[in-house]
């Protein structure tokens, strides 16, 4: 948490608006894609002990509505991430089920600007604060929570209302919680049990790698 809270502090230190900036405010539509790597390590230890099971990368989704200011050289945006991994089975003394980890993430990212004058290629940095549930089974298995987010981002226009794009994105749980089983047919308890017949306790975080565009609309017409 400690690391955490000194990267945040310092990426919006490194983020604060200069003075003069060229661009215009506008609302744009994202849409974005590609593989994610999940990162859930005592999950990953309990998988390791049957010898033939392992977390692998899968593929994410994104989509998100935003608006930048302070003349284009700052942006918001709320988006809207699924991400789905390689399915794997989960079984130790007490429990015995087949898994599909799902992620769900909902968020709201705060972005700079670091060349508002460029044409061609444009980088942005931001952070996010959001909220998120990883799924073991569809509405089961759940370990959700606040989550923070750091987000890479390389702009270029080919349009004036399209832009392609390529973004890397480093989410992580605040917290370490219990992956809970209310409904997991196969479990007798209302937490997943690792191997020591203890609750699974866990943290999820993930590297993202996407490829999107953004649609810009246009601004209103004056009466």
């Amino acid at each position: 948490m400690k690391a955490l809270s000194l990267f945040i502090i310092t990426t919006l230190i490194a983020v604060i608006p200069s003075i003069s900036a060229a661009g215009e405010n506008r609302f744009y539509l994202k849409a974005s894609g590609g593989g994610s790597h999940p990162i859930l390590p005592s999950l990953s230890s309990e998988l390791s002990l049957q010898g033939n099971e392992d977390l692998s990368v899968g593929y994410g989704l994104a989509v998100s509505l935003g608006k930048t200011f302070q003349n284009g050289s700052w942006a918001g945006e709320a988006w809207v991430a699924v991400s789905r991994y390689p399915a794997i089975h989960y079984q130790n003394d007490f429990e015995n089920f087949d898994a599909d980890l799902t992620k769900y993430s909902y968020a709201f990212v705060f972005k700079r600007c670091l060349r508002p004058d460029s044409k061609s290629f444009v980088p942005w940095v931001g952070i996010g604060l959001g909220y998120g549930s990883a799924n073991l089974i569809n509405g089961t298995g759940k370990l959700d929570g606040f989550e923070g987010l750091a987000v890479l981002q390389l702009e270029h226009r080919v349009k004036d209302n399209i832009s392609l794009l390529v973004e890397g994105i480093y989410l992580i749980s605040f917290s370490e919680k219990r992956f809970s089983s209310p409904f997991l047919e196969t479990s007798h308890h209302d937490a997943i049990r690792d191997s020591a017949e203890k609750p699974l306790n866990d943290r999820f975080s993930s590297f993202d790698l996407r490829i999107g565009v953004n649609i810009w609309l246009k601004p209103p017409r004056p009466y």
